[in-house]
């Protein structure tokens, strides 16, 4: 596989390659951001240890749970009842974020914002109060790049927690390894994620939102509520509402970046801690009418087991164990269905003559097995007609 074509067409856009290696990041289709690869033999070395495109994160943990390796499963929220609603659902990693800094744990959490200037675009800083991490909170369906300056973030003697996608906390967990200068970044924190919509997927839900782009100050996908509304809000104070289901079903979850349909880890199998929408069900699908936020966390290693016991413990988070994963099933159908149809999906690709990111054939042969016959029949012609259409 020559692993540079593979990261120039699916590139995430992490930032890794121009905080380690210089490469300048250039505006992309869609205003996705990516470095532009050339083949040598640093760049090879490089993209091989850290790059979350070039092989994918369950490859080397060779687990088929469709969870992943969980320790432990608990459905959680915030204490503090304003991080509860201001967050995007129960507020637990923005609960622990603040945990890490009170307590002393981390000097520093990377976490990523929406920009003031602009607000539909995102930028990342390193939070160092309470006050700085709540101006982080909520969901971010924006492009961002969130190690673009990682290098010169972190200080040395200084300690760090990091928040981010799935895919880069695979990329800095490979860092890490890679590099001890980043062993400093003690924790790594992940959400579910569903995709990285783009920036015209952005100005489509301003648009139908009514707020003229030039005009709005602040815009937030998610939150104050659970979900929350989608509300932008204008230079005039004027207010422009819109219910998640729609804005995300209809809108911004129909246009992700192209790797975002071949990814299979939507659930920070690479994290020590990751949480998701611990949805109600209601008539066998999941229920997303407005209730107190409510966390999904899956515990991933022994350092997250013991900040969350930690956090319990300090009166952080209320939690209970979650005995039943089989509702999983229901409550975060979308990551297990890509899941266990991904191996379809990518045949769809080969079909098509499209080149896919490396996977392991083995692994997603067992993910397979939770599928029937007749949901992957249809998201391989499903994606074998989306291709020869030209929509993916």
């Amino acid at each position: 596989m020559n692993i540079v074509k593979i990261c120039n067409e699916y590139c995430i856009g992490c930032g890794l390659c121009k905080s380690e290696l210089g490469i300048e990041m250039q505006e992309a289709q869609k205003g996705y951001l990516s470095p532009i690869l050339n083949k040598d033999e640093k760049t090879d070395e490089f993209l091989q240890a850290v790059c979350p495109v070039a092989d994918t994160h369950v490859n080397l943990e060779q687990n088929a749970d469709m969870w992943g390796k969980v320790l432990k499963a608990v459905g959680a929220h915030a204490s503090d009842e304003v991080v509860r609603k201001q967050a995007s659902s129960g507020g637990v990693l923005t609960a622990l974020a603040i945990y890490l800094l009170e307590s002393g744990k981390v000097d520093g959490v990377i976490q990523v914002c929406a920009s003031k200037e602009k607000p539909t675009e995102t930028i990342c800083r390193v939070s160092e109060s309470k006050e700085q991490v709540l101006e982080c909170s909520g969901s971010r369906y924006a492009i961002s790049v969130p190690w673009l300056n990682l290098s010169e973030q972190i200080k040395e003697g200084m300690r760090y927690a990091a928040i981010g996608k799935p895919c880069d906390i695979v990329a800095l967990r490979r860092l890490r390894e890679f590099d001890d200068k980043y062993r400093n970044i003690l924790y790594l924190l992940s959400f579910f994620c569903a995709g990285l919509p783009s920036k015209d997927a952005n100005k489509e839900l301003l648009k139908q939102l009514g707020c003229r782009e030039e005009d709005c100050v602040s815009l937030s996908y998610r939150g104050n509520g659970w979900p929350g509304d989608a509300t932008a809000v204008d230079k005039a104070g004027n207010e422009y509402r819109m219910e998640y289901g729609k804005a995300w079903g209809d809108i911004l979850g129909r246009d992700v970046h192209p790797y975002c349909r071949l990814c299979i880890d939507g659930i920070g199998e690479a994290a020590d801690i990751a949480c998701g929408d611990g949805w109600y069900i209601k008539d066998n699908q999941p229920d997303f009418s407005e209730r107190d936020g409510r966390n999904i966390v899956f515990v991933r290693n022994e350092a997250g087991l013991k900040l969350m016991k930690d956090a319990v413990e300090a009166g952080v988070l209320v939690a209970e164990e979650w005995e039943d994963l089989e509702q999983l099933q229901i409550i975060q159908k979308y990551q297990y269905v890509r899941k266990a149809t991904m191996r379809a999906k990518v045949l769809g690709y080969h079909v098509c003559g499209r080149k896919t990111p490396k996977y392991d054939k083995s692994v997603l042969r067992a993910y397979s097995c939770n599928a029937t016959k007749k949901e992957k029949l249809k998201i391989f012609l499903g994606t074998v007609k989306r291709i020869l259409q030209g929509k993916i």
